[in-house]
């Protein structure tokens, strides 16, 4: 019998040359605090090692069309080390959920999308659609609704990826500037590397090139800059601050994109939002004041240089804390 869906079970891997390769992924579910994770461990069985399919572009259209995706119930943008990935987790707590931790094919589609008006204006939202859709496939019979949580830079992109996906509910996670500056210098974000988000359209000053810390400011000043502008073009979104986790992931998250806690639903959802998303053997313990005491003068003067302005006008977009 001919196989009539040659790409059942399977999901991008990445993109490269216009073109989307292909790699099985079965049955099994996007469990990892990051989707990188989870490639790493399909792309190393023996069939994803000796077999893959490519595709043009066309077939994300052509397969949302076929084979919709889950619906996504939920964006998740932040400036990071803010506890995004402690809210990305619990949301993949949820029975009917599937959830999307900074998937890199999105992060390449994004820069293709930037480098090209042509196809973002002809494509864009669509592609994007068709990306997360091929990604959201539902792999279980419970599965009902998809979240997406971004890379810290994909603010930047707000304004695309909600014209592709208008109705969504989505949040910002923030954080005080310093205290994310002291996690960056202890190990740095992909962001850091200066020059890195230049495909991104993020072109920093040529004297911060040799500056990582400076750089690593820089680029936080532009995504607080953009997620101001965002809020303000679409003022649906929800700012949460670090200051507000866990509790405010109960609350004002879970109201925000319209989830219904109770019984087992909220139970697992409490027991994964009390542990620490990346150390999950250790309990969530907000650390803002070891931070703090930990910032030198150079993290404070890069913050006060790049950061303080826009974070204050940040926080005067937030509502009241419930």
């Amino acid at each position: 019998m001919v196989n009539q869906d040659p790409l059942r079970g399977w999901i991008p891997f990445y993109l490269k040359h216009n073109q989307v390769h292909w790699g099985y992924m079965g049955r099994e579910r996007f469990v990892e605090p990051f989707c990188l994770d989870t490639l790493h461990k399909l792309a190393g069985r023996p069939f994803n090692r000796l077999l893959r399919q490519r595709t043009g572009l066309e077939a994300l259209l052509e397969r949302a069309a076929s084979h919709p995706g889950l619906p996504v119930r939920g964006l998740v943008f932040h400036m990071s080390r803010c506890g995004s990935t402690l809210a990305a987790q619990s949301l993949a707590a949820l029975d009917d959920a599937v959830v999307l931790s900074e998937p890199p094919v999105l992060d390449t589609l994004l820069q293709w999308l930037a480098a090209s008006p042509e196809l973002d204006a002809a494509h864009g939202p669509a592609l994007l659609r068709g990306l997360l859709s091929a990604l959201g496939q539902p792999r279980r019979t419970e599965d009902r609704r998809l979240f997406v949580k971004t890379d810290g830079w994909h603010i930047c992109h707000g304004e695309r990826l909600l014209t592709a996906f208008p109705t969504t509910p989505w949040v910002f996670l923030h954080r005080d500037p310093v205290e994310v500056l002291v996690s960056q210098s202890r190990m740095l974000s992909a962001f850091a590397v200066p020059g890195g988000l230049v495909n991104h359209g993020l072109h920093p000053p040529p004297e911060l090139l040799a500056h990582p810390l400076e750089h690593s400011a820089w680029v936080l000043g532009q995504i607080l800059h953009a997620a101001i502008a965002t809020l303000r073009r679409y003022p649906g979104g929800l700012l949460l601050g670090y200051d507000e986790l866990p509790d405010g992931l109960d609350t004002r998250l879970a109201e925000h994109f319209g989830l219904e806690l109770d019984g087992a639903a909220l139970a697992a959802w409490r027991a994964v939002r009390a542990r620490d998303a990346k150390l999950p053997g250790q309990s969530f313990r907000p650390d803002s004041a070891g931070k703090q005491a930990s910032a030198t003068p150079a993290i404070r003067a890069a913050a006060a240089r790049w950061l303080d302005a826009p974070y204050a006008e940040l926080l005067g977009l937030r509502g009241p804390i419930r």
